[in-house]
């Protein structure tokens, strides 16, 4: 199965994994073979293993983010300006925002509004009656 791979090595560990490694370790198993037995890469046993040496504790620490480079003022004018005008573009809400932020900014703050981006038809679309009239023509 392509993907799996990446898809597992990427996930975080459960507070089982994290556990059966630190027990592992603990009866001086080695770090490859504790990968193998919990199916995941050297390093993240590493890393669990240090983070319990080091702290005595194997909770998953909850990162915090980068830091928001909009105020709550400047993403609702940037979802009203989405409201107003569907059809606006990235470029032209940032100008009228005056913050100096790139478009994925103001597409993740849409997308937490649930908006998504409409662009205008390049023709309308037509009914079967406006085709078979054209046809006619």
């Amino acid at each position: 199965m392509p993907g799996k791979w990446a898809r597992r090595h990427l996930s975080p560990l459960s507070e089982f994994q994290r556990g059966l490694i630190i027990g592992m370790k603990t009866a001086c198993l080695s770090t490859h073979r504790v990968a193998g037995q919990v199916d995941r890469s050297e390093c993240a046993v590493i890393n669990c293993w240090e983070q319990w040496t080091r702290e005595v504790t194997h909770v998953r620490k909850t990162g915090s983010g980068a830091t928001r480079k909009t105020k709550r003022r400047e993403d609702r004018s940037i979802v009203r300006q989405a409201l107003v005008d569907p059809t606006v573009n990235r470029s032209t809400i940032r100008a009228d925002v005056g913050v100096a932020i790139v478009p994925q900014t103001i597409s993740t703050h849409l997308a937490e509004e649930n908006l998504k981006s409409k662009r205008p038809f390049r023709a309308l679309p037509l009914t079967p009656e406006h085709r078979q009239l054209r046809l006619q023509w």
